[in-house]
């Protein structure tokens, strides 16, 4: 079907299938060693916090095999911003602040229509880095039938500018800058059935955990490859929306 064709194509993108590896291109090994360097960077700047060390992914944590030239890391290594749900938000009829819901990340889109409002009262528990910015994944943390749903937030999705917040239901995924965020997006989307059995809680409340996000194993290409592969997903994922 055309659903499983979908999946297919993300399954050979994450397993490096989808395009060959080139030489040139370098290894993940020293792409993770300047994230790591731009991480550092931001926590000496104040800019993000430094986080718990991670544990080491063990051989038989890893669930197929990948090129040479990747390397398996953690979602938490590659991201700036702490992997946390947001905050309970209180609400106003009017206000100049959105706030962006679990209900607001469609299949395939993004809609703000019905995002309510933040009593700006409260704006002082916010800090800079929880207002959403242009390219952010989020990931629905609640839920059954749209836990671990992913989307991607633009600023065109916002045609007011208007400052917007997640709630405590969403959790905001923020790449390093020498990682691709549309990768790390397609990487997520391939993990959403697996993301839904990983939640915890009765069946109408369902949740994931801000730690299993955190150390969810995540295939690293060069980030030349990861352009590479987001093009061909893009040149091929319409053609399953016509089969459909």
């Amino acid at each position: 079907t055309p659903e499983q064709l979908e999946a297919s194509i993300l399954q050979y993108a994450i397993q490096g299938k989808l395009v060959e590896q080139r030489v040139e291109e370098g290894t993940a090994e020293a792409l993770y060693q300047q994230i790591q360097a731009e991480k550092q960077k931001l926590i000496k700047d104040g800019k993000i916090k430094k986080g718990k060390p991670l544990t080491d992914i063990a051989d038989d944590e890893i669930p197929f095999d990948i090129p040479d030239s990747w390397k398996w890391v953690r979602l938490d290594d590659v991201v700036i911003k702490t992997i946390k749900r947001g905050k309970s938000p209180k609400y106003t009829e009017k206000s100049n602040v959105l706030v962006f819901a679990q209900n607001d990340t469609k299949a395939g889109y993004i809609d703000l229509s019905l995002s309510l409002c933040l009593d700006e009262t409260i704006l002082s528990k916010y800090p800079v880095d929880e207002f959403m910015v242009d390219g952010d994944i989020v990931i629905n943390f609640t839920g059954n039938g749209t836990l671990g749903r992913v989307g991607v937030y633009h600023d065109y999705d916002n045609p007011n500018n208007c400052p917007i917040v997640p709630d405590s239901h969403v959790t905001v995924i923020r790449c390093n800058r020498n990682v691709s965020g549309s990768f790390v997006f397609y990487v997520l989307k391939h993990y959403q059935p697996y993301m839904e059995k990983l939640g915890s809680g009765s069946t109408n409340q369902t949740e994931l955990s801000a730690g299993i996000l955190k150390t969810l194993l995540f295939p690293l290409p060069p980030l030349e490859e990861q352009k590479r592969i987001v093009a061909k997903i893009e040149e091929l994922l319409p053609l399953c929306e016509r089969l459909k």
